[in-house]
């Protein structure tokens, strides 16, 4: 995530937009896996949810670990964080 620091939230969900932005912009399904690399539309817009909500400059190892995984979760609901 270039010079960024992915702890802040507000970085975090730039970085996930942007993923978002190349996705969308991607001609064909394998550019489109390319830009995804093992993550989900659904876990990446789960992800900004949940750091979109934190009230801290930065995220603890804690809740940067779930927003990471929120990004490549598979399932059909968002798993919750077990603060």
């Amino acid at each position: 995530m270039n010079a960024l620091s992915i702890n802040i939230p507000a970085n975090f969900a730039a970085d996930c937009n942007n993923t978002l932005k190349r996705y969308n912009a991607a001609q064909t399904d394998a550019e489109r896996r390319a830009v995804l690399d093992r993550q989900t539309v659904q876990g990446l817009w789960w992800a900004i949810g949940f750091v979109s909500k934190i009230p801290a400059a930065c995220m603890s190892e804690k809740e940067l670990k779930h927003a990471i995984r929120l990004t490549h979760f598979r399932g059909t609901v968002c798993p919750a964080f077990q603060a």
